[in-house]
């Protein structure tokens, strides 16, 4: 009795010291990453940011009801991925709708939650290499090293600089959601197949299906997760010395494999997306084939390698110059990392029953690098792939690390102990400050793109991007001049050229040089006939120089593609209004408050449309939401009192005004009148006719001094 009691009491007290010892490693991850990412929390939006979040008005939430969360995640609305260029991953669109919700704009708080999620990361890795060292395979291996040779691999994997990329670039959180959820995957599984509670192994396979799906729904490469597993599964978890267990794992390669293809056509299908036809759209707006590509990776794959392991500041960048392969020797190196990927894979393979943990490691980097570095025609290179790649890729240096350590502890060489002990403490210190160092980069987006310009000053991505700094802090001369110059540099696609031309565009439209803005739109649409964006700011300037056919026929091209943003559909609408058709401008303006719900521009058009149609008290509701919703907006008032001058009505017609000489100032009011009759892009109320009731309700609520001066500047 006193022996099971005392045994019990061992028990209780080595857990204890388990979940402390764990709790202590989470806390020492989580310091050394704020740490590291500390000089990130006012880093600007750059590049993908604008379109996934800052301009994306499916996140701009303003409630937590079920709607507002549904419509952001976008899950029961056609998908836009495969047509507007922002990719389907709803999980991730939900949590930036809810940072939107929290803090609008504000980029601390994004970059908080990033730093957060990669902390959970770096932790969950931590603990699910405590759980694989509990396998068949490989316990009792490292005889009380266990928790050290993890927290060493998590913190190592933390703390890496090629990780900045995934973590400090905002949209990024897509890649750190699906490491997330893919860890936690597998965390659930080792721990299924360690428990001999069917119930509690049950629950665990339910929690792996339900990450899997969420890990999917953050980012498309997370599909891997069952190959992943099956490799668990073989390493960790077969008897290699059973005489017949080489079909088991054959078994296992087959089912993971299949699983794996299953899932990629479902979620293809969910998409509606046709992976040929997309491989080969894609691949025609590429400077390269896919067999180029194919041939060009093991070259970039083995790169990240080398930015791995020796993480020097100079080699990271968000532009590479990669000279694509042709061929096996063009360039030698295309076959050279062929065959070291080759070597490291075999070695993977004949260690399988020696070196388990060296095994999972390489199969496991390159089985993740299958999706974004093989056929698919994605842009070449980009250091955020490597973030879930490379979870394990520390792990046997840890592991050695750790037991060299232990050795010279053991051997009674505590000098030696420590020069080990020191070193890795040193290797920790200076990956952690070249992180934080190539953090330093990502502040704005003049930073960003001046490091670009001095690694890849051939590539014209630099230019577009110091250009479009330069214009959005009010400098459009320095701006043409680097835009100009990113016209003669290397594109990643032909097709982008149409974007610095569409931009150079905007400039001139504020120097209001129509004409060169016109054929610069022109000459935009002629690089990619597809771009959109062009395709509006022609039809906006169209419009602003009321060459009315002109402007139909462009925003025609606008509403006639599969997806039609609030915007263009709003301009078709105001388009047709002008053309004395209200009729059918309120088709498409309907079809725009569908997609922007109570917008106060939208409301205005279709007021403005009903009371051309004569509908004035229907008129009447639209046009009051509007002004409630834009209190500081004068036209929805304007053409409040345009419609009731129309219907006649005396009693709303006083109201109006005295919410117009409530709101606005004498001179505001005269200079909106003055705009109206020059700005063909302001709703079309007529200032002669509203004029004359303005000045006569003046002059019966002010003085006749204040009436001259209107009447002056009229």
């Amino acid at each position: 009795m006193c022996h099971s009691n005392l045994l019990k009491s061992y028990k209780n007290y080595s857990q204890h010291n388990d979940a402390a010892g764990r709790c202590s490693g989470f806390l020492l991850i989580a310091a050394i990453c704020v740490l590291i990412y500390a000089n990130t929390w006012n880093a600007s939006w750059h590049m993908d940011d604008f379109p996934n979040i800052v301009t994306n008005p499916l996140v701009h939430i303003q409630d937590i009801s079920i709607t507002s969360l549904l419509r952001a995640t976008n899950l029961f609305q056609d998908q836009n991925a495969l047509y507007s260029g922002i990719p389907y991953r709803p999980v991730a669109d939900l949590t930036f709708a809810l940072n939107w919700y929290a803090g609008g704009d504000q980029v601390w708080g994004y970059h908080a939650v990033n730093i957060g999620i990669h902390i959970l990361c770096a932790g969950c890795l931590y603990l699910l290499l405590l759980a694989l060292f509990q396998t068949p395979n490989i316990s009792g291996r490292f005889q009380g090293m266990e928790n050290d040779i993890a927290l060493l691999a998590a913190v190592f994997w933390a703390i890496l600089p090629i990780q900045t990329q995934a973590v400090t670039y905002i949209v990024q959180r897509m890649c750190l959601l699906a490491a997330l959820f893919y860890i936690s995957g597998m965390w659930c599984y080792v721990r299924a197949r360690l428990s001999s509670s069917r119930w509690r192994q049950s629950i665990l396979y339910s929690g792996c299906f339900f990450c899997l799906l969420l890990a999917i729904g953050s980012k498309e490469n997370a599909v891997m997760l069952p190959l992943a597993l099956g490799c668990i599964e073989i390493i960790f978890f077969q008897n290699f010395s059973i005489r017949h267990n080489g079909k088991k794992c054959l078994m296992a390669v087959v089912v993971a494999a299949a699983a794996t293809l299953v899932i990629a056509l479902v979620f293809a299908d969910v998409i509606r997306l046709n992976p040929l036809t997309f491989i080969e759209r894609l691949s025609k707006t590429r400077s390269f084939t896919v067999g180029q590509r194919l041939l060009t990776e093991p070259r970039i794959v083995m790169g990240y390698l080398i930015q791995i392991f020796f993480p020097l500041l100079r080699s990271f960048s968000i532009e590479h110059p990669i000279t694509v392969s042709t061929s096996l020797l063009t360039p030698v190196t295309t076959l050279l990392s062929l065959l070291m990927i080759a070597g490291l894979i075999l070695t993977a393979l004949y260690r399988l029953r020696s070196s388990p943990i060296l095994s999972f490691s390489i199969l496991f980097y390159f089985i993740n690098h299958i999706i974004e570095s093989s056929i698919i025609p994605l842009e070449l290179v980009f250091e955020h792939r490597n973030y879930l790649p490379s979870l394990f890729i520390f792990l046997p240096a840890a592991a050695g690390i750790v037991r060299g350590i232990r050795y010279y502890q053991n051997h009674r060489s505590p000098f030696m102990a420590g020069i080990c002990a020191s070193l890795t403490v040193l290797l920790i210190v200076v990956f952690g400050l070249t992180a934080y160092a190539r953090n330093q980069v990502w502040h704005s987006e003049k930073t960003l793109w001046e490091d670009v310009l001095l690694k890849a000053p051939d590539s014209a991505r630099p230019y577009a991007g110091l250009a479009w700094y330069y214009n959005e802090t009010g400098q459009p001369d320095v701006a043409l001049k680097f835009y100009k110059a990113s016209l003669s540099k290397q594109w990643a696609r032909s097709s982008f050229l149409s974007i610095p031309l569409c931009n150079m565009a905007g400039i001139y439209i504020r120097r209001q040089d129509y004409p060169k803005a016109l054929d610069l739109y022109n000459q935009s649409l002629a690089c990619d006939p597809t771009y959109l964006r062009a395709m509006y700011g022609k039809a906006v300037l169209l419009t602003m120089t009321g060459k009315w056919d002109e402007a139909r026929q462009a925003a025609e091209i606008l509403v006639s593609q599969k997806t039609m943003p609030w915007d263009d559909l709003n301009l078709m609408g105001y388009i047709l209004i002008r053309q004395r058709e209200p009729e059918a401008a309120l088709k498409y303006l309907r079809r725009a408050d569908l997609q922007s719900p109570r917008n106060p521009k939208i409301y205005v058009n279709i007021g403005i449309a009903m009371s051309m149609m004569g509908y004035c008290q229907r008129a009447d509701w639209f046009l009051i939401q509007a002004s409630q919703m834009a209190p500081g907006d004068m036209i929805p008032v304007l053409a409040l009192i345009s419609n009731h001058i129309k219907s006649r009505n005396a009693a709303y017609l006083n109201v109006d005004m005295d919410t117009l000489f409530r709101w606005f100032t004498i001179d505001n009011i005269r200079d909106t009148l003055r705009n109206l009759s020059e700005n063909k892009l302001q709703v079309p109320v007529s200032a002669g006719i509203l004029s004359p009731v303005i000045a006569e309700a003046l002059a019966s609520r002010y003085n006749r001094q204040v009436l001259r001066r209107f009447e002056h500047h009229e």
